[in-house]
């Protein structure tokens, strides 16, 4: 019988120049996906994406990216600031999963990597496990929100979709949380 994974598993490491010192506390973990296609197997589409968090002109980041296979990329170190979310960012904590807004599912493995990574900030930055809010500029509830949740001072994107699991996830990592610490 095989031991359940508490714990992101981080792959690679490939840190991102685009970054800035926080001025808010971290109140909210942000879901995003990357417009990339997974590349079942292969740690590429994090290499991939990472790479192009890694180029200065990109003018963009995130502090961890998850792939279908269940793997994840550092990229940010959590006490910076990503660049993934406009006025959000300094109180984030970003997740970019290989996907797209537009596909109808996201496989099991990809969302139970970042219902890890919630989990785990969660308990180390105390952002409770549940449906955040936000109003204009301003954090209103701390919690998980996807980027589409932020509206246009998140930069006015609709990722993760429709189709994503977000009450899953939630349940997933508040199950995880409640086992791991």
């Amino acid at each position: 019988m095989s031991r359940e994974r508490l714990h992101p598993d981080v792959v690679l490491k490939h840190y991102s120049p685009n970054v800035s010192e926080r001025v808010a506390p971290i109140s909210l973990i942000v879901l995003h996906s990357t417009e990339s296609a997974n590349v079942p197997d292969s740690a590429s589409d994090l290499a991939g994406v990472a790479g192009w968090f890694a180029e200065e002109a990109s003018q963009v980041s995130a502090h961890v990216i998850t792939d279908a296979d269940g793997h994840s990329a550092r990229c940010v170190p959590d006490r910076l600031k990503a660049w993934a979310c406009m006025a959000f960012n300094s109180a984030s904590l970003n997740i970019e999963q290989i996907g797209a807004a537009a596909q109808s599912s996201w496989e099991r493995r990809e969302w139970l990597e970042t219902a890890r990574w919630i989990a785990q900030w969660s308990h180390a930055y105390h952002v409770p496990i549940r449906l955040g809010e936000v109003r204009g500029e301003a954090v209103t509830r701390s919690g998980i929100v996807t980027h589409k949740m932020l509206g246009i001072s998140g930069g006015g994107h609709v990722d993760p979709g429709e189709g994503y699991p977000l009450a899953d996830v939630l349940e997933e990592a508040t199950r995880i949380k409640r086992k791991k610490f």
